[in-house]
């Protein structure tokens, strides 16, 4: 064991402090991390990210962890009033008042959450909501919780079907955030619930602003992170949120179905949701669809107090009481017995839905479309009012639960938007609510539109309409859905009314489609090179590659020329790598050496892994000086334990670098995973051309024990010392023969 440590606590007054005297304790302890992690009880990563500053330690742990380390009982007082101090020391926050999000005490509507109104009794006095039957979901989804309202900031993404009972299980988790008791203002939790005017928008605009204590209520989060354009970016801004310390404890609660949690969390070419992926992947807990077992014994022992439930017991077919409360047959049956025009009405909305529109669906776009779902002969036997009684019959509540479209409320942001009037004379009522209006699709119907219509293409009305009324953050992906059933004309116009609204990976995708089918012209290149916003790293480098291979380097010329090297954010190491890329194969050595001159001076270097892949495209680019000042900034933010990460942050600095090399492995080379051999031969290699022989020497003396010594004996003269293997304590065995065996 390690003797007595000496390390004066009494300095420390800030959370820098603490860290830096960790590190001087650590240093003196002499045990690798994870030995002294094993010592002490925690776990690896969590020592590193109490030395790296990238979480506050409990008491409890940084007390483990002092004990490990043989500081004396005595000494134990100052140490916990040090860490006090410390604790106390944030960095600058919102005014509590102008924090994003409503306190607590204030979030009672659980409607205004998008939770599911229930059905109707006959019994009067009954609670809005039926009352709550909890399952294993909720016991998941409370440790989830506990954690937060313990200090930790956590993230339960909730997965299942259509009206299970998600929306409902989350308001109810937030029970144990709304006792206040006598905590004081600062520790009192708020919800921000962000939804417009598009819902990726909304959390993009105040992401940044987000203070501990804070709910980030995320219902339908394929409305956040799918989203083409923006969707990449709130991912990226929540992983930031998660893991920064200063700003813990948040608690994101999020829900999805089935098949947009695969749609997230699956890795694909191009890989579109790398952040989302990252972001959801270990923290789902799926919803069941049905009531079994021990469910329904619990509910058959509330239905006394609550005859909604008993009504649902009886009656709800296959367990499916969630279903049954949330008015899911009743839905179904007035889908079902609806009108030819109603019915072209409604599918009109499910084929907006499942082909990318947003949850609110402009009333212009499914009154221009409807008409052509119907044959001559049902249209002829419509009447000039068909559109009124259609809304009529589709917003009509039913024994207590909205319609199968339900109106959105004006004056939210997203209903400031105006609209233009369809130009369809034929699909154009003589009475109805104006073009602005809006309707949501019931849950479940939206969903079964997604399951039963996956095999219909809708017809050539439906994508005039669309091209004409869409939203604009639903252009893109209503464009992409149309190219992907062969309609390219219908394709190219909403990617053209797309870029018209300044969406980036719209015009990347029209100028490479564009080009495939008429080589030699290029106006959309022309456009969208002088017009459109230069923020996005990702779009820019797509937009670069797009008209490098569509031969328009007039057009690149022209984008180059608004600088986009010193307008893109840096938020996203990995979006940042990759427009370093499409500048480098762009040969633009000018807006190259701009962007990494921002990169090596601005950017926040936390990510290992997304820096090792930006370090390794900068190498490529010659952009040498300023990889070495990114390099040299503050290596102690980059966990080292990783063999990959560190071969790609060694290899820049092979030639003339020492002293910063030597910073950048201060963490101790034998905290390094050892897991993959080939990984750990390429690390090998990239220190013994750095000319870094202590930290070789040290991963060296690691790698018999961790079953490597292949690799071992690849160094020096090891094979000829080596050549009849080692004794356990690693000097080279003497020759033997089989004589020598017993």
């Amino acid at each position: 064991m390690p003797g007595v440590v000496v390390v004066d606590p009494e300095p420390i007054r800030t959370r820098a402090d603490l860290r830096a005297a960790l590190e001087r304790l650590f240093h003196a302890d002499g045990r690798s991390y994870l030995d002294l992690a094993t010592a002490a009880g925690v776990g690896n990563a969590t020592l590193h990210d109490m030395v790296n500053g990238k979480a506050f330690p409990r008491w409890d742990t940084l007390q483990a962890v002092l004990t490990a380390c043989d500081i004396p009982d005595a000494h134990l007082d100052a140490w916990k009033q040090a860490y006090a101090r410390a604790r106390a020391d944030r960095p600058a926050l919102p005014e509590l008042d102008n924090r994003p999000g409503r306190p607590m005490e204030l979030v009672c509507d659980p409607f205004d959450l998008e939770v599911h109104r229930a059905i109707a009794s006959a019994s009067s006095g009954l609670p809005v909501l039926p009352v709550y039957v909890e399952r294993e979901h909720d016991r998941l989804l409370g440790e989830v919780v506990a954690d937060a309202a313990a200090g930790a900031s956590r993230i339960a993404v909730l997965v299942g079907g259509s009206s299970t009972g998600k929306t409902r299980a989350c308001w109810e988790a937030l029970n144990p955030l709304r006792l206040v008791g006598d905590q004081p203002q600062e520790r009192s939790w708020r919800l921000w619930h962000p939804i417009g005017p598009t819902r990726a928008d909304a959390a993009l605009a105040d992401l940044a602003n987000i203070g501990p204590y804070t709910v980030v209520w995320l219902n339908e989060a394929q409305f956040y992170l799918a989203d083409i354009a923006l969707g990449e970016r709130v991912a990226a801004g929540l992983r930031e949120l998660l893991r920064d310390p200063h700003r813990a404890p948040v608690l994101v609660l999020a829900t999805l179905w089935p098949e947009r949690w695969t749609t997230l969390t699956t890795r694909t070419d191009p890989d579109l949701h790398a952040q989302a992926r990252e972001l959801l992947d270990g923290h789902d807990i799926r919803v069941p669809d049905a009531f079994t077992g021990a469910d329904l014994d619990a509910l058959a022992g509330h239905a006394s107090a609550d005859p909604r439930l008993g009504e649902a017991a009886e009656h709800a077919a296959d367990g499916q009481i969630a279903q049954y409360l949330a008015g899911v047959p009743v839905l179904l049956a007035r889908y079902i017995q609806a009108r030819s025009a109603t019915t072209a009405l409604i599918h009109a909305a499910m084929d907006a839905r499942r082909l990318g529109a947003g949850p609110h669906l402009p009333l212009a776009l499914l009154a221009g479309a409807a008409p052509s779902y119907l044959t001559d002969a049902q249209w002829q036997q419509t009447g000039e009012d068909w559109l009124q009684h259609a809304l009529d019959y589709v917003i009509q509540p039913c024994n207590g639960i909205p319609g199968i479209l339900v109106p959105v409320k004006s004056g939210t942001p997203r209903n400031q938007r105006t609209r233009p009037v369809a130009h369809h004379a034929a699909a154009r009522p003589r009475s109805s609510p104006g073009p602005g209006a809006l309707y949501r699709l019931a849950d479940y119907l939206d969903q079964h539109g997604c399951r039963h219509r996956v095999d219909q293409i809708p017809p050539i009305d439906f994508w005039a309409s669309a091209a004409t009324h869409a939203h604009p953050a639903d252009l893109t992906a209503l464009g992409h859905a149309a190219w992907n059933r062969g309609l390219y004309r219908d394709s190219a116009q909403l990617g053209k009314h797309a870029t018209a609204h300044g969406d980036l990976d719209a015009a990347f995708v029209l100028v490479f489609r564009f080009h495939g089918l008429h080589p030699g012209d290029h106006g959309p290149a022309s456009w969208a090179a002088a017009n459109l916003p230069l923020d996005d790293p990702y779009a820019v480098a797509n937009l670069v590659k797009a008209l490098r291979r569509a031969g328009a380097h007039d057009q690149l010329t022209a984008l180059l020329a608004r600088d986009p090297a010193t307008r893109i954010s840096l938020d996203n190491p990995i979006a940042v790598a990759e427009l370093v890329e499409a500048l480098r194969r762009a040969g633009t050595r000018d807006q190259l050496t701009a962007l990494a001159e921002r990169v090596s001076t601005h950017m926040y270097v936390n990510d290992p892994f997304a820096v090792a892949e930006l370090v390794e495209l900068l190498r490529r680019a010659g952009t040498r000086d300023q990889l070495i000042a990114l390099l040299a900034r503050d290596p102690a933010h980059i966990a080292l334990d990783d063999a990959y990460v560190v071969a790609a942050l060694v290899t820049p600095l092979k030639v003339g670098a020492h002293n910063r090399l030597t910073a950048l492995l201060a963490s101790d080379p034998a905290d390094i995973a050892l897991e993959d051999p080939y990984l750990v031969a390429e690390l090998m290699e990239a220190l013994r051309m750095a000319g870094a022989h202590d930290q070789l020497n040290v991963l060296a003396r690691r790698l018999p024990a961790a079953g490597l010594f292949r690799t071992f004996l690849d160094i020096g003269d090891h094979r000829e010392r080596f050549k009849f293997g080692r004794e356990p304590d690693g000097s080279p065995s003497a020759p033997w023969t089989w004589d020598d065996l017993l």
